[in-house]
Order: structure tokens, then sequence, then C-alpha cells
């Protein structure tokens, strides 16, 4: 698909998309089975390389990745369930009801990981409120198609309708992104910058937003955890801006005549 976006905005970054799809259809990356790893190392090589992603039930990386594609959750059964992910995003094993059973699980997962489950990721000031996070506040769905496809967006097909599209940029692009956004809706605040791991804010944050009256954009790579995974993969100054296919297509109608039209933009781009 040629987006007038891509073409006015001219990131240097590949525009990407998420597909649900029941088709396994031609790819370049697939994970092994049951491998823990975070799927936005993956998602570097959609934006960077114009590689195709395949990722299904069990090829989802890790709990949070389960919850981001829409496979339903797995905070309630993996690594031994909430009590371990709860303490995880708090304080680690200081948060930990059983700190010994808490620092077995730790100690059989890899060494960066362990380090990690020892320590806490620290994302939520208690255990309860990381519990409740977990529960009540990330938006969960269990779509019932087979397969998340995320690859380029100019490698959309006719007919195929994403769930989410993602623009990888810097500042000054998102600025003009935030901007354009801004113009179509209503209200100010029409960004999102949910507290979450970095494949929820390309996934279910935005499929979440799809439903609502008045969606708004969701802001991303706003999570440390992913930001080392792609350090030595895509720049540091780089954020995600997802949203809805219907808020994709209203941006596109008003991106021919709106804010790469003015002055304010047509400076930076002389």
């Amino acid at each position: 698909m040629d987006s007038i976006i891509v073409k006015k905005l001219k990131p240097s970054l590949k525009t990407s998309v998420i597909l649900k799809s029941d088709v396994k259809s031609e790819y370049d990356i697939q994970a092994q089975k049951g491998k823990y790893f975070c799927i936005m190392s993956l998602f570097a090589q959609v934006v960077k390389k114009s590689k195709t992603v395949v990722l299904d039930r069990e090829t989802y990386g890790c709990p949070g990745a389960c919850a981001g594609l829409g496979f339903g959750t797995a905070y309630d059964k993996a690594l031994g369930g909430y009590e371990t992910f709860a303490s995880f995003f708090s304080k680690g094993i200081e948060s930990a009801l059983n700190k010994k059973e808490y620092e077995d699980i730790s100690r059989k997962m890899p060494a960066g990981v362990c380090e990690k489950l020892l320590k806490g990721e620290r994302f939520h000031s208690s255990k309860e409120k990381a519990l409740k996070w977990i529960k009540q506040d990330i938006p969960i769905f269990n779509f019932p198609e087979k397969y998340r496809i995320i690859k380029p967006l100019e490698k959309l097909n006719e007919g195929e309708i994403p769930e989410s599209v993602i623009f990888t940029v810097n500042a000054l692009e998102l600025t003009a992104l935030m901007t354009l956004v801004g113009s179509i809706t209503e209200g100010v605040n029409q960004t999102i910058t949910p507290q979450g791991a970095a494949c929820q804010m390309i996934g279910n944050f935005v499929f979440e937003q799809s439903k609502k009256e008045n969606p708004k954009a969701v802001l991303g790579l706003i999570d440390l955890a992913a930001r080392h995974t792609i350090l030595n993969q895509l720049p540091n100054d780089i954020f995600t801006y997802s949203v809805s296919w219907d808020m994709f297509l209203e941006m596109e109608n008003e991106a021919k005549v709106g804010i790469f039209e003015s002055p304010l933009w047509t400076n930076f781009t002389r």
C-alpha cells in the first residue's frame, strides 16, 4: 500500500502493521516454539529491513506479547502465575510472598532474565499495584485467528485490514503525526501513553482504542525493557506511534491538505 503520510513524512524506518490471519502467508521470520524472547527484536527487523514476521500461540516470545498480540493472557499461568509477575513488575524477590519459590523460578531462566526477576523491573511501586495492572488495567483480547503478522505497510495487500498501523519515528516526525491526529479529533489529549510493554503499545492498547467512540493514538517504546532489547538494532531517539486502521484512514485523507502542507512542516523539509 502506498501511503500519503509516509510519502510526506519520509521517515527513515518503515511504517508497519499488525494483522490477524488464519493463513500462514509468505513470511521471513518466525521464532522457535516455546522460545522466551522480546518480540520487539523481531519488530526491529520489520521496520529496519522490511521483513515480515509471523507469530502464533506457541511462538509469541513472552507473556507480555501474549496479551499484546491478542492471544489472551499468560500472566495467570507462566512462571508461577500472577504471584510471580506481580513481584517481577514491582520489587522482585523483595516483593515475593514465597522468596525461595520465587528464587527457584528465577534461577531456571537465562542469566539476563534471572537478574531482572530477582531485582524486579520496578515498573510499579508496589506488588498490589502491579497485580491490579495485570488483572484489571491492561486490555485483554483473545482473537480466534491463529496467526499475527507484522509487516511493512507497503506490503499490505488489497483487502487486508490491519488491527494496528505503527509509525516508528523520531521526535520531529512524531510531532508532525501528533499534530495530524490532533487536527482530525475532538478535544485535547488525543494520545495515550500507557504503562506497559512496548509490544502492548503497538497491540492490545491500540485494539482497545479501535473499539471506542473517540479513539486515541498510542505512543510507544516508553518501555525500558524493550529499549534495552533493541539497543543495537534501532536508534535510541525513536518512538512508536500507533493507531487503529479507521483512524489511519482519516489521517491519510487529512494528510493530503493538512499539516504537511503548512510552512510549519515544509520549513523543516526544504
